[in-house]
């Protein structure tokens, strides 16, 4: 009988072992797939683009962002007018600096850099702001087109309109 109380720590200890490393792969697997897609928005350099981000179950996410064409053309005009090199898209990545806190390491084609700053304001829902090198980034996700136009910073001289089919901004 002795023999086998002398076994249990040992065992106790390879169960132990066992255990963590499921939870090591559950927790991969976790992080590796997205737990929730939501519509994003942002203006950068005067420039909207719109996409989604993906939230991941880590406290990280990734944002990708395109330039939403009015059917018309006129944003490639607009921005050829401006002088600005033309704002196609954004990608970047989401890490959380707090539990309600963030930033958004955001990259755009046309060169500009911004680290935006984010609040949470739900569990799949936020706002950011930053600078790029040549003027202001704002970022929103999980929002209404309705919703983000309270969150994002309009250029001056210019309009934020809410189109319903589909739901997106446009800005004239």
């Amino acid at each position: 009988m002795k023999s086998h109380s002398n076994r249990l720590p040992l065992l106790a200890f390879v169960v132990g072992l066992v255990g963590l490393a499921g939870c090591a792969a559950v927790n991969d697997t976790a992080s590796s797939t997205p737990s929730t897609r939501v519509p994003a928005f942002a203006i950068v350099d005067e420039q909207l683009v719109q996409g989604e981000m993906a939230l991941y179950a880590d406290h990280t996410g990734t944002i990708n962002l395109k330039l939403n064409m009015n059917g018309r053309g006129e944003g490639t005009q607009v921005a050829k007018l401006a002088g600005k090199p033309i704002l196609s898209s954004c990608v970047g990545r989401l890490r959380h600096t707090a539990t309600h806190v963030g930033s958004i390491d955001l990259r755009c084609n046309d060169g500009a850099l911004a680290d935006v700053r984010m609040v949470l304001i739900g569990d799949t829902r936020g706002y950011g702001h930053g600078y790029t090198a040549a003027g202001l980034a704002s970022v929103v996700f999980g929002l209404t087109p309705m919703e983000a136009r309270a969150h994002l910073t309009t250029p001056p001289n210019k309009q934020l309109l809410v189109r319903s089919d589909p739901a997106r901004l446009e800005l004239k």
